[in-house]
């Protein structure tokens, strides 16, 4: 299944205990017209109660794939206590801290329960930020002296993005949009520009238009480039698709697949585009994905998948599965390749290396002492691989 854009969409207006704002839900319904043209599946809610928003955050969360893009954006009222971030609902209303808590949503919370779904999540905050118990005539702000949010520490592969620097109110506008969503919707739609390049314009509009006493803020641990709109660029990031091969000719090049995931661990093999585990992943591969080993480099992979995805994978986590028609060696192949080949079957299998070419090539931490090669217990399959490896070796003259 083909990675999806999803956004939940919210726009809080219509309070019933705290001053109304009037641009908050047209700014969420317009913000998801554009997301809608981008391609995004949109879950849209404006002047939402508490239980509602909890309940389409659900809805959202429920639709999450690893490979998603997820975007929430957030237009009205929000607070900080403590250390801790709160949205607030049209219902919510207390006189204490205790009470506004109770009858708000925890920012942490939406964020984690995306996390835990999506690998690339969007925060977009157009929100006030500021102490309940004062409530000032304009803004999007709730509260007097304990202004602005605290720090929001997001997981690998997040980014948050907030109207306005902390301790400072966000404007809701004179116009149609507040300051900040005017921005967002002009620069959204960019098909140059990376999710940090259409920040940094927003970023401009919004200092300027309100001569810098808002200026948006954000918090970033992405690691690699997102383009919302449709883009060459995105194109240039993707699996090289190869050409497909007939099912009798597949079945002997895809000899090779993913085995050995820890169940416990994270269940699944990175396709890389470099040799390193910092390259851009290019996919999940779970356990028996097929693959054609290509090339090798170290301890890593060069793979064809059989869908098509082509990249570099670590050789910990792939094992030879055989084939019933006779595979020639790949034409780059060479001695040391062949060994190390070989070697990294036993490696993996616990062999404590004596050599020192098999020492400073493989760790041996946690190997078996004491087993010998010949006492390493080999799965079929990887005897057989020995064995064909064995026979090019001499076939080259390498033994």
């Amino acid at each position: 299944m083909s990675a999806e854009k999803v956004a939940l969409v919210i726009g809080n207006s219509d309070y019933q205990q705290v001053n109304k704002l009037p641009n908050a839900a047209q700014d969420a319904k317009d913000v998801a017209a554009t997301l809608e043209g981008l391609g995004f599946r949109v879950f849209l809610g404006t002047d939402l109660a508490r239980a509602d928003i909890l309940k389409l955050a659900q809805e959202v969360r429920k639709t999450l794939q690893p490979d998603d893009i997820g975007l929430f954006y957030f237009s009205g009222h929000a607070v900080q206590f403590g250390a801790e971030n709160f949205l607030i609902p049209v219902d919510a209303f207390g006189e204490d801290e205790s009470a506004i808590r109770e009858r708000s949503v925890k920012l942490q919370t939406v964020l984690a329960e995306m996390e835990s779904r999506a690998d690339r999540n969007i925060i977009i905050l157009d929100a006030c930020r500021n102490n309940p118990f004062e409530l000032p005539a304009t803004g999007r702000s709730i509260g007097g002296p304990s202004r602005g949010l605290a720090k929001v520490d997001a997981g690998v592969g997040s980014f948050i993005a907030f109207s306005t620097q902390p301790g400072n109110v966000a404007s809701d506008g004179a116009g149609r949009n507040s300051p900040f969503t005017t921005a967002l919707l002009k620069y959204l739609p960019s098909t140059d520009d990376d999710l940090h390049e259409v920040m940094r314009k927003v970023r401009r509009d919004v200092v300027e238009e309100t001569n810098s006493e808002q200026i948006p803020w954000e918090n970033s641990s992405l690691i690699e480039r997102i383009y919302l709109a449709p883009n060459a660029k995105i194109n240039a990031e993707k699996p090289v698709i190869a050409e497909p091969k007939p099912a009798q000719q597949a079945a002997s090049l895809f000899t090779y697949e993913v085995a050995g995931l820890d169940p416990n661990g994270d269940g699944f093999l990175a396709l890389r585009d470099g040799t390193s585990s910092s390259a851009h992943r290019i996919m999940k591969m779970t356990e028996g994905t097929r693959l054609q080993v290509l090339e090798q480099d170290g301890v890593w992979f060069k793979v064809l998948t059989e869908a098509g995805a082509l990249g570099w994978a670590h050789s910990n986590w792939i094992r030879f599965r055989g084939t019933n028609t006779y595979e020639p060696a790949p034409a780059a192949e060479s001695c040391d390749s062949l060994w190390y080949r070989r070697n990294a079957i036993y490696a993996r299998n616990g062999y404590c290396f004596q050599s020192t070419r098999g020492r400073q090539t493989f760790s041996n931490e946690g190997c078996l002492v004491g087993v010998s090669a010949g006492n390493i217990r080999l799965t079929p399959a990887e005897k057989r691989e020995v064995e064909t490896i064995v026979a090019r070796e001499k076939a080259l003259n390498c033994r």
